[in-house]
């Protein structure tokens, strides 16, 4: 049920105790399209690498960890750097197939929420399953620079160490920007109406995405429990 589920939006309704699934009402994800970011002069913007993991693949011990990534297993069982297209505009950091791309990947990450620094191999912060990935940059790539945020680390490699130090220091400019305007203690500074139009339609998007993944984990508890009950039911036979 819940694969077929996440193949669209939902919402739940009750009706005299019962439930039935309804569409949600989305937020239009293509007023954030590339084009549109990129016409608004972004703070930065450029074609990067984003490394994606698989989720057990962080639960294996090193040796194995190593293995997967040598090996020609499925690509769904190992790491993968996949291209993209990152702009910086306002105070969020956005992610597209290309630069042409009609909507973000992902929800926008916040910056002034966000640490961003260059990852170098025998860093004591990093972890061995990213150390042993240092070994299979793509190619054209020889600098890997971390996003992280209290919720996700994001690692992008790009081509030269100047470009990641580019990409670090526009990120922590802005997360200091934008600290310093919630903060009241930048009124004499103009920021964009355009940009503010961005930021809100970043928002939205980012609460609509919250709201569709606590629906699809609360979807998911409720079927874990009830093939639980329905097992439980099944041995009462036995």
């Amino acid at each position: 049920m819940s694969s077929e589920i996440r193949r669209r939006n939902i919402n739940i309704s009750r009706d005299n105790g019962g439930e039935h699934i309804v569409p949600m009402v989305t937020y239009d994800e293509s007023h954030l399209s590339a084009p549109a970011l990129l016409s608004a002069s972004p703070i930065h913007a450029g074609p990067a690498m984003k490394l994606h993991v698989p989720v057990f693949y962080s639960f294996l011990p090193s040796p194995i960890q190593w293995m997967l990534s040598m090996s020609w297993c499925p690509t769904s069982w190992s790491p993968q750097w996949k291209r993209r297209y990152l702009i910086s505009l306002g105070g969020y950091l956005y992610r597209f197939r290309d630069k042409n791309g009609p909507t973000p990947k992902g929800a926008p990450v916040t910056i002034d929420n966000t640490e961003a620094r260059i990852i170098s191999r025998g860093d004591t912060s990093t972890s061995n399953e990213f150390n042993c990935l240092l070994d299979l940059l793509p190619d054209g790539c020889d600098t890997v620079f971390e996003v992280s945020s209290l919720a996700k680390t994001q690692y992008f490699a790009v081509e030269s160490r100047e470009e990641a130090l580019a990409w670090v220091n526009s990120i922590r400019q802005t997360r200091q920007d934008s600290i310093t305007r919630n903060m009241g203690h930048s009124k004499d500074v103009p920021y964009p109406k355009q940009w503010e139009s961005f930021d809100a339609s970043a928002r939205r998007l980012q609460e609509q995405k919250e709201r569709i993944k606590n629906r699809m984990n609360a979807l998911d508890k409720k079927e874990q429990e009830m093939q639980t009950l329905g097992g439980s039911a099944n041995m009462g036979y036995v």
